[in-house]
């Protein structure tokens, strides 16, 4: 009897130490996995960490680029809309006031989970690694499992190395971060931080593309005359012969501006630089070529840039400046701007450069040297 006894409770322990080692292992292979996931985040995390959420609002239904911006935004609305009050987890996670998040529980009748998005948008630095990590933070590995692809697919239209473009600047390693520069914020004046009300408006602090009246119709003082060049990606080639020209000068000494060329300057405020250089600027220099007409015309779509080159990206603000200084620091008259045609610019840029008087006059980069030297030297009188 005794030994029978013996006997079963070997056998129970014998099930026990099985039962036990099965689950080490189960555990084991868990742990593994969910390792795996995480270094998968990390991974997806960093290469999405210079992207601003913004562009999964960018919309252009015939180009790769907008359908897979919308997807993007499709697959992160539904998945956080899809379950009751992840949009305000999400929200708690993003660093939303609880003020902000209880106005849109009692007062917004759109999708929550999308208002959540746009209200996160507004911080210049809401980049879509800071989404990841709040779905980690809240254990939504479901919905993770879900951005994957269409994140790791954002990545991809806007990855630099993947496109067979390589940078040649001095901030290797560091990308700054792509956003939506068209995006509308659409929010709620009580949601909106850039609402703005009537009598504000009067408020001579606020910022504004018209010219300061303190300056606009003073120049600053510089130690040498400055050409600021504006050009896009065909305009380059004209762009490095001006710069040539110039420093081949024997006189006047002349500052060849770029903002590729003070980039780390343009860096920590692009619009700041751009501003104050734009009054600073004997002459705004833009380069007009085919892909500069088409940049600056109202009715293109705007694609978010895949190129860190500075002059590039702000060709749209720069021109919005010279507008503004056309129309309203010198009654159309155009004291600011000097154009130049390249030396193979062809008859269809001839013709559309006479719609465009604030871009008047111009010249031909062959006589780029006797013009240039004419108007700083009418300047100067």
């Amino acid at each position: 009897m005794q030994f029978l006894l013996n006997r079963d409770l070997l056998k129970d322990c014998e099930n026990a130490d099985t039962i036990s080692i099965d689950t080490l292992a189960l555990e084991e292979v868990l742990n593994e996995e969910r390792a795996k996931e995480i270094s998968e985040l990390h991974t997806l995390s960093e290469k999405v960490s210079y992207l601003h959420t913004s562009l999964i609002y960018y919309r252009n239904a015939k180009s790769k680029m907008g359908a897979t911006c919308y997807e993007a935004w499709k697959t992160l609305v539904k998945k956080v809309g899809g379950s009751p009050n992840t949009w305000k987890e999400l929200g708690y996670a993003l660093g939303i006031k609880q003020e902000d998040l209880d106005y849109i529980t009692n007062s917004i009748k759109e999708d929550p989970a999308d208002i959540v998005i746009k209200v996160f948008i507004q911080n210049e630095t809401a980049t879509l690694d800071k989404i990841i990590d709040a779905f980690v933070k809240m254990k939504r590995y479901d919905i993770l499992k879900a951005l994957e692809e269409p994140f790791c697919n954002l990545a991809q239209c806007f990855n630099n190395e993947d496109s067979g473009y390589h940078s040649t600047s001095k901030t290797v390693g560091t990308k700054e971060i792509v956003s939506f520069k068209n995006y509308k914020n659409d929010l709620p004046p009580a949601l909106n931080i850039n609402f703005v009300t009537k009598d504000s408006d009067r408020n001579p602090n606020q910022p504004s593309l018209r010219p300061s009246k303190k300056t606009e119709n003073k120049k600053v003082d510089n130690d040498c005359p400055i050409l600021f060049l504006t050009y896009t990606e065909d305009g380059l080639d004209t762009a490095l012969n001006i710069h040539q020209y110039v420093n081949n000068w024997d006189s006047p000494k002349v500052e060849v501006l770029t903002l590729s060329g003070r980039r780390e300057d343009v860096y920590p405020n692009p619009e700041k630089f751009i501003r104050e250089y734009f009054e600073k600027a004997d002459f705004i220099v833009p380069i007009i070529t085919t892909g500069y007409l088409e940049r600056i015309k109202s009715h293109s779509p705007q694609v978010p840039s895949t190129n860190d080159n500075l002059d590039f990206k702000y060709v749209n603000f720069i021109y919005n400046l010279i507008i503004s200084h056309y129309i309203h620091a010198t009654g159309c008259l155009n004291e600011k701007v000097r154009s130049v045609l390249p030396s193979n610019a062809d008859v269809d840029v001839l013709r559309e450069i006479t719609m465009y008087p604030d871009l008047l006059p111009w010249t031909y980069e062959t006589s780029f040297d006797d013009n240039f030297k004419a108007f700083l030297k009418k300047d100067d009188e």
